[in-house]
């Protein structure tokens, strides 16, 4: 209803400039001398299937195939019939232009009767349209083509009834009466007719890296008579993808001084088609009576719902009352864990040494995990630098620096602090394929850390159950970004040590099948065994 603009003024000038109010939509149906069927309309496209859908419902009042019929929607406003309400927006389609098609139609179909009753001795209320001819109900044989029929108006006018003009051309004008103006306190029926949505889904989020996964999402929707589903399941699709972006990638991002940090697509993160899960669609048609068609609207539906839905799914699954979107990893990981602890004081990375006795934060855990492989396998891959240097995340080159002893260059990071570092690690107290103690160090020109823990190898059903511990202090600048984030990264790469170690010990070419565990252990330490 154009009149809801009208409330942005003050009642009196409201009422001097007059009432406002109303929708006008309108649509012309062309048939020429030899049948072709040509449609116009006040609707401007964008890639929503206007043409496809005029093309149906014309075609359905005229009995003929869709095919035939040509759309133009190119917009001229010195020829085309247009007014306040022309375009596209607020699914004003189905229940305004495409009413007004509908209904030009019927105004070439009623004249088109007349002229077939008098060509086939009938009554117009007799004639009806199917299969692209023109037909007795009471006598199907008694029919000719379309195109004859409809041609009578161009090269027969005399033919034609008394109270009918030459040609065959109309335009529809479709206004509802119940779009009326604003009252005297601004309010006013916006819309004709309204459509309903109701979501429904369940969501995942990684402890670790806090990422919430969509597992299953389902949306309903009531948009009247579906004059074509396919375009009706592309548009909430396609509405869908778009709030599901919103909801969990797309943002522009300023720092404190203004500066904008997502100008790029590198930085503003927009899903692809392996990020979006599949929507089940379910619908509940109830015609709406206003309109001849009884069409609704449906095509902004889950832009707007869905990212209200992924939101309340999450702050279920984090009891939480509120969350902002998009609910990137980073904003979860703020809201569950609370305000970060400041830094210890005099932390600068030149001061600092792990192992000072300075307070810098520690890091401890434990865990459990099953990989593929018997203890064995496990064992060797342990002890094998060449292996070791595709195992371990970020890893550079792994060299034995003694007798149980190794010596690599990493490179990782925790937030916006990266960079290379030197790592040295000893095994002891070593009982073959059972256990091991771990020692070491690691240093360079951001930080330094040193710690230790134990692995226990044990066999099990599904392959070799890894038990262990850690403790690690951590130094320089590094430690700056918080004990939080470090026990995260922590845990992010002994996760993909784990991950990487299964895949070492499950394939078919790795190294303990290639020579044994003899020639393993000569590689390993330079040595004969």
């Amino acid at each position: 209803n154009m009149g809801y603009l009208s409330t942005i003024l003050d009642p009196e000038t409201r009422e001097r400039q007059g009432p406002k109010n109303g929708a006008i939509s309108m649509a012309t149906v062309n048939v020429d001398a030899v049948g072709a069927i040509s449609v116009t309309a006040d609707i401007t496209v964008q890639g929503q299937g206007h043409a496809t859908a005029l093309s149906q419902i014309v075609a359905d009042r005229l009995g003929v195939d869709p095919g035939r019929i040509t759309v133009n929607l190119e917009m001229d406003t010195q020829k085309d019939p247009w007014s306040i309400a022309a375009g596209t927006y607020s699914c004003r389609f189905t229940p305004g232009t495409a009413v007004a098609a509908h209904m030009a139609a019927g105004k070439i179909r009623d004249k088109i009767a007349r002229i077939a009753a008098k060509q086939l001795n009938t009554l117009a209320d007799d004639i009806d349209f199917g299969g692209g001819r023109v037909f007795s109900k009471r006598n199907p044989d008694n029919s000719a083509p379309f195109e004859r029929i409809a041609g009578t108006a161009h090269w027969s006018p005399v033919m034609l009834p008394d109270e009918d003009e030459a040609g065959l051309r109309e335009t529809a004008i479709w206004a509802p009466e119940e779009l009326t103006p604003p009252t005297s306190k601004d309010e006013i029926n916006t819309s004709l007719t309204y459509g309903f949505v109701f979501d429904m889904c369940g969501v995942e989020i990684d402890p670790v890296t806090m990422e919430a996964r969509v597992d299953r999402y389902v949306t309903m929707h009531d948009a009247g008579s579906l004059i074509n589903p396919m375009l009706v399941e592309g548009q909430i699709r396609g509405a869908f993808v778009q709030g599901f972006s919103s909801a969990l990638f797309e943002e522009f991002i300023y720092d404190d001084q203004g500066t904008f940090l997502s100008g790029t697509f590198a930085d503003y993160l927009v899903p692809t088609a392996p990020e979006i899960p599949d929507v089940e669609i379910l619908h509940m048609e109830s015609p709406s009576p206003l309109t001849p068609l009884g069409a609704k609207g449906t095509a902004e539906g889950n832009c707007m719902s869905t990212p209200v839905c992924i939101a309340n799914a999450i702050a279920d699954a984090l009891s939480l009352k509120d969350v902002g979107i998009p609910a990137t990893p980073k904003r979860l990981n703020d809201l569950v864990a609370g305000e970060e602890q400041s830094a210890p004081e005099g932390l600068a990375a030149d001061e600092q040494t792990a192992g000072s006795g300075a307070d810098v934060p520690e890091l401890s855990g434990e865990g459990t995990v099953t990989v593929p492989g018997t203890p064995e396998e496990i064992w060797t891959a342990l002890l094998d630098a060449d292996r070791l240097q595709s195992i371990i995340p970020g890893c550079r080159s792994v060299e034995a620096s003694g007798e149980n002893a190794f010596a690599a260059e990493v490179s990782l990071g925790v937030g916006p602090i990266k960079g290379k570092f030197r790592a040295n690690v000893q095994l002891s107290d070593m009982e073959e394929n059972r256990h091991t103690a771990i020692a070491g160090d690691l240093s360079g020109p951001l930080g330094n850390a040193d710690g230790g823990g134990e692995v226990w190898l044990a066999e099990n059903g599904d392959g070799t159950e890894i038990r262990f511990t850690y403790h690690v202090n951590v130094g320089g600048k590094v430690a700056s970004v918080g004990g939080r984030m470090l026990q995260r990264a922590a845990q992010l790469v002994i996760g993909q040590f784990f991950e990487r170690l299964a895949r070492s010990t499950s394939g078919p070419d790795h190294p303990d099948k290639k020579g044994g565990v003899l020639s393993v252990i000569k590689r390993t330490f330079g040595r004969k065994a």
